[in-house]
């Protein structure tokens, strides 16, 4: 006897759908409700941070400020602290913050504006500057990003998501279809912010400084830490490339005329350069911090 299958009819447990094709139909449908939903609460959080008054951002930073208020480095904060005062005092249009500098002691090259006009830099990004004007033009883009409100909207912005995605009961996580799709739809918006903090910072330097040398060897450093490194496409990248950002600063300086002279030496010894934990250069001054002018040449 010949055995022939037979097929079962389709019925309310045996759907006509292929499996795969009904996951991915719900998934897209889950990813358009999510980016739906936070582009209507992304809009609204920003109109809220841009008219968000300076004591409600001091509450909000006081939580967590205090905890990294406690790294090291005195001699290194307070010149920095005098830098950033001078840069402060020579801007327009900053919100009433009492403008601070924290150093946080890890490799990774980067700074970041934290809400409440507390600047965060890593002893990362110190270890490869070498004059006082890129450290000036580090801190100028950070007070452009309070300038422009961004680490408010940005702040905002990560509410927005970890409020979607404990209202669709996921635990503050997102699947991992919807949390690279959301960051990649940001990113644009974030390289925007940074290439206008670049302008602002620029501008507030050359304010300061009465030229601009040194400001676009910032963008040097950060060029030299990605040799070597696969480079993701500029799309999926929070910050505009490098080399962009310097072609960009330098047209700018073209533009405006600003003059070039050279960069300021750091004071040496105890203060910076304290980078990776090496010996100072001997080429290096060694002033005490008490006794150095932040923006004169020494003489």
């Amino acid at each position: 006897m010949k055995f022939e299958p037979s097929y079962i009819e389709e019925n309310v447990n045996v759907p006509a759908n292929n499996h795969f094709s009904e996951f991915l139909r719900l998934s897209l449908w889950l990813l358009g409700i999510v980016f739906g939903i936070y582009l209507v609460l992304g809009f609204a959080a920003e109109k809220i941070a841009e008219r968000l008054p300076p004591e409600y951002e001091k509450a909000i930073a006081g939580g967590f400020i205090s905890k990294l208020d406690q790294q090291g480095f005195p001699q290194t904060r307070a010149y920095l602290q005098k830098i950033l005062d001078h840069l402060v005092a020579s801007a327009e249009n900053l919100p009433e913050f009492s403008y601070k500098v924290l150093i946080y002691d890890d490799k990774t090259v980067n700074a970041v504006a934290l809400p409440a006009g507390n600047i965060l830099v890593f002893r990362g990004l110190l270890a490869e500057l070498k004059t006082e004007n890129e450290l000036a033009m580090v801190l100028a883009h950070e007070l452009g990003h309070y300038a422009h409100r961004d680490q408010l909207r940005g702040l905002g912005q990560g509410l927005v998501l970890l409020s979607i995605t404990t209202a669709l009961g996921l635990s503050g996580d997102v699947p991992g279809f919807v949390n690279p799709a959301v960051q990649t739809f940001d990113l644009k918006f974030s390289r925007d912010q940074e290439a206008a903090a670049d302008n602002f910072g620029v501008d507030l330097v050359v304010r300061a400084y009465g030229h601009a040398g040194g400001t676009l060897d910032v963008f040097k450093a950060l060029e030299r830490q990605d040799k070597g490194r696969i480079k993701s496409p500029e799309f999926f990248s929070t910050h505009p490339d490098s080399i962009w950002r310097m072609q960009s600063l330098a047209s700018r300086l073209q533009l405006k005329k600003y003059p070039q002279r050279v960069a300021l030496p750091f004071p040496g010894l105890g203060v910076l350069p304290f980078a990776n934990r090496g010996a100072v250069p001997k080429n290096h001054l060694r002033i005490p911090i008490k006794n150095y002018r932040i923006g004169v040449p020494k003489r």
